[in-house]
């Protein structure tokens, strides 16, 4: 498979690699195609590193490198700045200041932790629908879609730009910990954070408002307890699971 054909089958871009161009020149081109094509960071990081091993020039391998190094620097810096106006908005002011309106819209969201694929897309989709239909979202379409996206999972042809507005959690803070922790952890989690387990409840508390539209502090959904057993049981049974490969009976 020529360079071009795997930037096109295996990244999803069109990179130009004729006529000569490679080394850096070629690294900046491919790192543009990621971000027109509207690959996340954590994307564009996974594609670099596969495209530096994939093609064999120093030159290229080294500004690759160079790109991953300044994503997880930029995705550092971005989580510290976040983290403090988290912190300043929720924790600021007087020590009896009531709960801060949360915002209308979420800036950050989550990475699917699995390939992004037709059958996962419904599995997710049936679980928002789910939680919608058992009171704990708003159950209207737009809500939903801004559920899922928020999640990281988007379908062909969604913009991933659109702005997706902040979900309203009809229940407990700590019922919200439990979803979020089960679909981090396990064997086979749904969603990941690029910076790691510091900004998961950092995204968390971005992504939701609570029943009143008043913001969740990350600190809070970080030390969620839910000590309802059968609840616990239902939100770890809607989480999609990966296809149990069957194995063949031995001969």
């Amino acid at each position: 498979m020529s360079l071009n054909e795997w930037f096109k089958e295996c990244c999803g871009v069109v990179v130009d690699a004729s006529g000569g161009m490679g080394g850096s020149a070629l690294a900046a081109a491919f790192a543009h195609s990621l971000v027109d094509a509207g690959k996340d960071y954590g994307e564009q990081r996974h594609l670099l590193l596969a495209a530096a091993d994939r093609h064999h020039d120093i030159d290229f391998g080294t500004a690759c490198l160079d790109r991953v190094e300044a994503i997880d620097a930029f995705l550092s810096r971005r989580a510290a700045v976040v983290d403090h106006e988290v912190r300043k908005r929720h924790f600021g002011g007087a020590k009896n200041k009531s709960w801060a309106a949360g915002a209308a819209y979420a800036d950050l969201r989550f990475s699917p932790a699995r390939p992004v694929e037709s059958e996962l897309l419904d599995a997710v989709d049936l679980m928002v629908s789910r939680l919608a239909e058992e009171g704990y979202v708003e159950l209207q379409d737009e809500v939903l879609r801004d559920l899922r996206q928020g999640l990281g999972y988007y379908r062909p042809g969604e913009d991933v730009m659109r702005r997706r507005r902040t979900v309203r959690w009809l229940r407990g803070q700590n019922v919200l910990h439990c979803w979020v922790a089960a679909m981090l952890g396990g064997r086979e989690p749904l969603i990941r954070v690029a910076e790691g387990a510091p900004g998961c409840w950092v995204t968390a508390a971005n992504l939701f408002v609570d029943r009143k539209g008043c913001a969740f502090t990350y600190e809070r959904l970080e030390h969620g307890v839910l000590r309802n057993d059968h609840l616990h049981r239902w939100l770890l049974s809607i989480i999609p699971r990966r296809p149990q490969q069957i194995s063949s009976p031995a001969q």
